[in-house]
């Protein structure tokens, strides 16, 4: 019985000591989601968001549409459907014009911490956005 016992301890000591000096007892997926929003700046190419931000699962491509606004037409721009991120296929893309009207990479760190990097036809940073969230649609405090 008091194998048993001195055994739950220890395994209860190690598992303390892993979640504390491995990093669990400090990880906080807003701070880091916040860190990288106040890295990337507009101007920074792609390689650089990604150095800052971490490489996102997916990327959306920005699509010119014609609308009808009144009798006159008016061109929007949308994202489409989210695509698989490949860091050389998207620059190979970049490279044969296949992104003439840009696109965008979407992060989400946390329920409270997401934005989207909205990106030109070369590969060049020209907005950082904030996305909504949970935290926003359930109207919580994000700090």
């Amino acid at each position: 019985m008091k194998a048993v016992l001195v055994l739950i301890v220890l395994i209860g000591g190690v598992c303390l000591a892993v979640y504390y000096f491995g990093g669990a007892a400090s990880f906080d997926p807003s701070q880091q989601g916040r860190d990288a929003r106040a890295a990337v700046k507009p101007g920074m190419t792609l390689k650089k968001v990604i150095a800052a931000a971490g490489e996102p699962r997916e990327y959306r491509v920005i699509n010119r549409q014609v609308k009808n606004f009144a009798g006159q037409e008016q061109e929007v721009f949308k994202p489409g459907a989210k695509n698989p991120f490949d860091f050389d296929r998207v620059t190979e893309r970049i490279a044969n014009n296949e992104l003439p009207h840009g696109f965008t990479l979407d992060y989400f760190f946390s329920n409270k911490v997401a934005f989207a990097v909205t990106f030109d036809a070369t590969g060049t940073a020209m907005s950082v956005d904030d996305l909504t969230t949970m935290a926003d649609l359930l109207q919580i405090d994000k700090d």
